[in-house]
């Protein structure tokens, strides 16, 4: 079974170590540590994204992609824990719900996956797809309420716009890598790729989060 290969563990250790250190920044009282973490993302980040499109010729897309697209997420990343009261639950919610859609959609993907989602990305299923949207409406509003958070808006629609925009920014990550034929950003964390393959789930979900909590944050 495919599930069971070996790079099921490398996936499982840095995926692991990965989000381990994103949560503890987010749920430090010191914005220090998530500054230096936000800023070496947006660093790699950036130089992942013009490693792929190196060959591009596109002003648009050189100038004008990287801001909307990665500094802009970025900074509501940050924006998430230092604006509000309940910032570092706020964002260790976001990180962890994007965490859990992105492996529900591997997971289910790889065990009952049969159906492909888009040429662009052959490893993406519509069951794996579907899957991570239904895991996060059930898991999402119990995440809420430990973590003690009050939105004025269905915690299930929540929950479901987070999973869907996440899957979004792995496809649209996914596309941009199509088009200049790169399989990763980088090689940095191994079986996961670089940076921008870990965090492209966030940087669609994040500016998204960041609007909702602006109206509906009680």
């Amino acid at each position: 079974m495919q599930l069971l290969s070996k790079e099921i563990p490398n996936r499982i250790i840095i995926g692991t170590i990965y989000a381990s250190l994103f949560l503890f920044c987010s749920q430090s009282k010191s914005l220090i540590f998530l500054i230096i973490l936000l800023s070496f993302f947006l660093i790699k980040s950036l130089f992942e994204f013009y490693n792929i499109i190196k060959k591009s010729k596109n002003i648009l897309l050189n100038l004008f992609i990287p801001i909307i697209y990665i500094i802009i997420p970025i900074s509501c990343l940050f924006l998430i824990k230092f604006q509000f009261e309940s910032g570092k639950n706020l964002l260790t919610f976001l990180i962890t719900l994007i965490w859990i859609s992105d492996i529900s959609a591997y997971i289910i993907g790889r065990l009952i996956g049969r159906t492909r989602l888009t040429s662009i990305s052959p490893n993406k299923t519509i069951e794996g797809f579907i899957g991570s949207l239904i895991v996060s409406m059930l898991v999402g509003p119990s995440l809420i309420k430990y973590f003690n958070i009050e939105l004025y808006i269905n915690l299930y629609l929540l929950s479901l716009l987070i999973s869907l925009f996440g899957n979004l920014g792995d496809y649209f990550e996914s596309l941009l890598k199509r088009s200049f034929n790169k399989k990763d950003s980088g090689k940095i964390l191994m079986s996961h790729g670089g940076i921008l393959d870990r965090i492209d789930s966030l940087l669609i979900s994040s500016p998204m989060f960041y609007l909702i909590l602006k109206n509906y944050l009680n």
